[in-house]
């Protein structure tokens, strides 16, 4: 029984990471995972695509899977969407499967949205990557019939947008306490950011942008971004991350292209900067993007998003 808590005790920093909201370097490209104000802010349908493997050579390391895909109706003033996020870290694993809708309300040179997103998060715990000092002690048996949950899982965000400036906020895992979190529940997440797009001629943009977002265990992140594109089809930057002490954690470079007018792929790697740096070469992710729809003016909205 001993060896049990200690093992418990060896995996709880993994399962508190696990707990908390994916990370992802290029979250600027689609926000709906985790703001639902953002779907549908486009005058394309988009799908999105994204794999991240953090912390090489770490055995365990998180592993990442995204599939968003929204699109706006005009109609209605609405956007509607679908994200599936798949999530790995050493022994536990979760599966994030949510309906997003969000309405807008549209002023003169501006539009401001709201949006709430509905689903399951099903986690699970892999026993058999634990170590028990007694694998006959009757305990474990009732350990392994908590292994497997689904709960529900509710997000609510707001996002306002001119041509050139952009804030945005949310909380996800909205139905959690944030103080009673059980072990197959997420911690609840609030998310800040925001962005201005300057126009430095015809062909160049520069789009430097601020995340932070916190949790209920505590954990803050921040991330300061710049952004440029060329013409709307090349895209590079470099992002600045925090821990929650406010020191340096990592180094992100990020560039990308569309690959023809409707498919996009981004990439991205993180330099790790802290006491882990020494043990491992970095993360890498990459994004890939489908754009689907008449562009400009369709459904008669003008679309003040950054190339999207």
């Amino acid at each position: 029984m001993k060896k049990i808590l200690i093992t418990i005790i060896m995996f709880l920093p993994l399962l508190l990471a696990g707990q908390n909201d994916i990370q992802l370097s290029q979250q600027f490209l689609s926000r709906v995972n985790y703001n639902p104000a953002a779907t549908g802010g486009s005058n394309y349908m988009h799908i999105f695509l994204i794999g991240r493997q953090q912390f090489i050579n770490f055995n365990g390391a998180p592993s990442t899977q995204v599939l968003n895909a929204h699109n706006y109706f005009a109609q209605i003033n609405s956007g509607a969407g679908l994200s599936i996020t798949n999530d790995k870290i050493g022994p536990e694993s979760s599966i994030n499967a949510k309906l997003a809708y969000s309405y807008y309300l549209h002023f003169e040179d501006s539009y401001l949205s709201f949006g709430l997103g509905g689903g399951v998060l099903y986690k699970s715990l892999d026993v058999n990557k634990l170590n028990f000092e007694n694998p006959a002690d009757p305990l474990i048996d009732s350990y392994i019939g908590r292994t497997n949950k689904v709960n529900a899982d509710f997000d609510f965000g707001v996002e306002y947008n001119t041509e050139q400036f952009q804030i945005g906020a949310s909380v996800t895992h909205l139905n959690v306490s944030p103080i009673n979190i059980a072990n197959y529940q997420s911690g609840r997440h609030i998310y800040f950011y925001t962005k201005y797009t300057f126009n430095l001629d015809l062909d160049w943009k520069l789009a430097p942008s601020f995340v932070t977002h916190m949790s209920s265990w505590p954990i803050m992140q921040l991330d300061l971004n710049a952004l440029a594109t060329y013409r709307d089809r090349f895209w590079f930057g470099a992002t600045l991350r925090s821990n929650d002490d406010f020191k340096l954690e990592s180094l992100v470079g990020i560039i990308g292209l569309y690959i023809t007018d409707f498919m996009g792929l981004g990439y991205s790697y993180d330099l790790n900067l802290g006491p882990i740096g020494k043990y491992t070469s970095g993360s890498h992710e990459i994004a890939l993007r489908f754009r689907i729809g008449r562009g400009e003016g369709y459904g008669g909205v003008k679309t003040p998003r950054f190339f999207e």
